[in-house]
């Protein structure tokens, strides 16, 4: 079991790399690159508090225990980081082949990294449930993190400029809404199929625990991440059919800010009881 201070820790990794699969999605001749440049900004600021954050537990894993699933995890982080760098400098260019390949270098080792960092919270060896389930639910967590984020920072965008196409900001709502519907669906398997075809004790002491001192923290994981957010979900997309921008970016945040502490919620159970939840 790891602690708290690692479970949050993901958090920060995930929000950034979440955020640049939202960006994905948005028309790159829509939108100005002031606002890729201005979003790019704030994900890559959290993606260096991240990694600013982890170093220290990164030094005392390598201290202690020194293993290759580590050193793969600190290299492909780190990597992350750099690709992201690479990115947020070609946003200053015209290299449009670099910006391509710097965009696609950070979704691919922030996506592994982030499935090793999932490895380091079960005990299972080999090919096993957990190592399906762990990195399945961290990645739903970051698309969701990284669709409701780019999604309020995409709103006051059309606050600056009233002027232009909804589409953008809707395809970021459905990038959102998906995730948001598929991490709910993952959440309710989760619990059954882990609890029923698991294939490590660690799991047995991790529901126990759950069940025993942490139902109201499931309950309110449950109540702030997923039902307050899919209910704000159906009150945003009335508010774009008007169309209504502001009021959409306003509910924007209020989605962004049961989600976040859903997650954060999440990553308590996770340091409490292992369980992805």
């Amino acid at each position: 079991m790891q602690g708290f201070s690692s479970s949050f820790l993901i958090f920060f990794q995930q929000i950034a790399l979440g955020g640049l699969f939202a960006i994905s999605v948005t028309p790159f001749h829509e939108l100005e690159r002031a606002f890729y440049k201005s979003t790019g900004g704030v994900l890559f600021i959290i993606a260096l508090l991240g990694l600013w954050g982890k170093s220290r537990i990164y030094w005392e894993s390598i201290s202690q225990v020194f293993t290759l699933g580590i050193a793969a995890e600190i290299v492909f982080h780190v990597a992350f980081v750099l690709a992201f760098a690479c990115y947020m400098t070609s946003l200053w260019s015209d290299w449009q082949r670099f910006r391509a390949r710097s965009f696609s270098a950070c979704i691919i080792t922030g996506l592994i990294g982030l499935i090793l960092t999932a490895r380091g919270f079960h005990s299972a060896s080999g090919f096993s449930l957990e190592s399906v389930i762990y990195p399945a639910s961290f990645l739903l967590s970051s698309l969701l993190l990284g669709g409701v984020t780019v999604g309020m920072l995409i709103g006051h965008w059309y606050l600056i400029d009233t002027g232009q196409s909804l589409d953008p900001f809707i395809r970021i709502y459905k990038f959102f809404v998906v995730s948001l519907l598929l991490q709910t669906v993952c959440f309710a398997l989760v619990l059954p199929v882990l609890y029923f075809f698991h294939g490590s004790p660690q799991i047995d002491a991790g529901f126990a625990r759950l069940w025993t001192n942490h139902a109201t923290l499931l309950a309110l994981r449950v109540l702030v991440g997923q039902i307050a957010p899919l209910i704000l979900s159906g009150m945003i997309w009335r508010t774009l059919k008007i169309p209504h921008t502001m009021a959409a970016t306003g509910l924007f945040y209020m989605a962004l800010l049961g989600v976040f502490v859903g997650e954060i919620l999440g990553r308590q159970i996770l340091a409490l009881t292992s369980l992805p939840l």
